[in-house]
């Protein structure tokens, strides 16, 4: 989101009405990426992005007043009111740019309770617009989060793009995502040769959307199980992204406290014995 303070944002596709003598007090500027049909082909071309722009402005005018102005303005061409509601707190008018169909906002109107100002929201949404996203740069690894389990390794060369846990009492989910150059299918191997030589049952979890696979694993004692998942990086095809979920419990022994102990060394034969 990019936003600026006492100024409309760049690129407005139509200026909405704007209340006379109200302050600009911030605008914005977001564009809405579009969620992609599973069931259609993938491609390396992006989808079109809609962008979104936000607009809040005040006045020491009553609410009425300026209910009044929108309920006129955005009922003339090009404009055309879709919607309009009023509650004890919030007046709400949709509408629409008659020309192009693609163009669609909203206003909602509010008094302050301590100083008595009116304030504005509008919103308005571009559906037509395409926002052209730079190439692709690797960015710095991130840290895995506090307390991910030892026993799942890092693969050789990730480069961590995010990584979250959440705590729960029982229980800790952990979420590591990470980009690589390698092959999904090398980066699946090698998990799964990891977790069974500890011991581990290891299941394919079936293909994702697209061509994406997953793989499922648990330990013997489930204390920890999760899943892999890998498929080709979406921003940059000569990438995998690889995304780990796993949950485990917080109470479990750390790797290798299951060990016997070392004997308690004695005496040996050529030792002197201890005097009676």
């Amino acid at each position: 989101m990019e936003t600026y303070p006492g100024e409309l944002p760049p690129g407005l596709p139509a200026e909405p009405p704007l209340y006379p003598d109200a302050d600009i007090v911030v605008s914005s500027r977001q564009p809405i990426a579009g969620q992609a049909d599973p069931t259609q082909p993938q491609t390396d071309t992006p989808e079109p992005e809609a962008v979104l722009y936000l607009l809040v402005l005040e006045t020491r005018d009553e609410r009425e007043q300026v209910f009044d102005y929108y309920q006129e303005a955005l009922d003339e061409d090009p404009w055309q009111i879709e919607l309009a509601a009023s509650g004890a707190r919030l007046d709400t008018f949709r509408f629409s740019l008659i020309d192009d169909a693609d163009i669609t906002g909203a206003v909602q109107i509010a008094r302050g309770d301590d100083d008595r100002r009116t304030t504005l929201l509008i919103s308005l949404e571009d559906a037509g617009a395409s926002v052209e996203e730079p190439p692709f740069e690797l960015p710095e690894s991130l840290r895995l989060p506090p307390q991910f389990p030892q026993e799942v390794p890092l693969y050789d060369g990730a480069t961590i793009t995010n990584a979250a846990f959440v705590r729960q009492p029982g229980d800790e989910t952990f979420i590591v995502s990470f980009l690589t150059r390698d092959a999904q299918d090398e980066v699946l191997d090698f998990y799964r040769k990891e977790f069974e030589g500890l011991g581990w049952t290891v299941q394919d979890g079936g293909e994702l959307a697209g061509l994406g696979q997953r793989i499922d694993f648990r330990d013997g004692d489930a204390g920890i199980e999760g899943e892999v998942a890998a498929d080709r990086f979406a921003r940059d095809r000569e990438f995998t992204e690889v995304r780990i979920v796993l949950s485990a419990d917080p109470s479990r022994p750390p790797p290798g406290d299951d060990e016997p102990a070392e004997a308690t060394p004695t005496a040996s034969d050529d030792e002197p014995a201890a005097p009676e």
